[in-house]
């Protein structure tokens, strides 16, 4: 919208133009000073360190991982010794809710006879990658079976991390969460090429109870599988529920 705008004059100025009279003379006005030189932008200051995003690709009911809060303190302000993976306790079909937490994953591909080594493999390039971007493992590491057939299956090996990078993961990897929602959880140990009875076991529990599983297996190694004899490892299998 335009507006118009209107003056009024003085009445003395309208007095004297009635009357004739000349106006005085205006002295020349000075001309304006140039314009004062813009300082130069301030160079922007280095990048801060921020926290990487976090999006999850599982579609899980997940939320929003929120900042990573302060490690917690005994009475003496020491930072408390984290709980030992391996002191959980065992599940058989214990009803869980699983919490969203950053990790760093890469995609991969494999056959039955050859899985675990796939698997190791590609956790210890994930891991490779967390120290080129100077973060800081957090958790055990997560197998996520995305699709699985008679040839074998397509995984996401993810390391939970904390600390926060300015760098981007290279092609191959990616910032993620893990997948969150309503499982139940089931305790494997053993070697990894012995595990086909506890997933028949987890699968008649699902068909007892009467209960429908989402196409997607997490698997979380309590015990390290790459440095841990497969005889001696301990795994968690999460089935998240549909």
């Amino acid at each position: 919208m335009i507006r118009l705008l209107r003056s009024t004059l003085p009445l003395a100025l309208i007095a004297l133009l009635a009357a004739g009279a000349p106006l005085a003379a205006q002295a020349p006005s000075e001309p304006p000073p140039p314009p004062a030189q813009q300082a130069p932008p301030a160079a922007a200051p280095d990048a801060e360190m921020t926290s990487p995003p976090v999006v999850d690709p599982k579609g899980v009911d997940t939320q929003k991982v929120p900042p990573a809060a302060a490690a917690p303190q005994d009475n003496a302000g020491v930072a408390a010794t984290p709980i030992n993976p391996l002191e959980k306790p065992d599940g058989f079909g214990e009803s869980v809710d699983m919490k969203p937490t950053p990790v760093l994953q890469k995609r991969g591909q494999s056959g039955w006879d050859e899985g675990f080594q796939s698997i190791v493999t590609a956790l210890k390039e994930v891991d490779a990658e967390l120290t080129r971007l100077k973060l800081k493992p957090s958790g055990p590491p997560l197998i996520i079976y995305t699709s699985t057939d008679d040839a074998g299956f397509d995984f996401e090996a993810a390391i939970p991390f904390s600390g926060a990078t300015t760098e981007k993961p290279s092609v191959q990897f990616e910032l993620a969460a893990s997948p969150a929602g309503k499982a139940l959880r089931f305790t494997h140990r053993g070697s990894y090429d012995a595990m086909d009875p506890t997933y028949e076991q987890i699968a008649n529990l699902l068909d007892a109870k009467d209960l429908e599983a989402q196409d997607l297996y997490i698997e979380e190694y309590r015990s390290d599988p790459r440095t841990t004899s497969q005889d001696d490892l301990v795994i968690d299998i999460y089935v998240p529920l549909k």
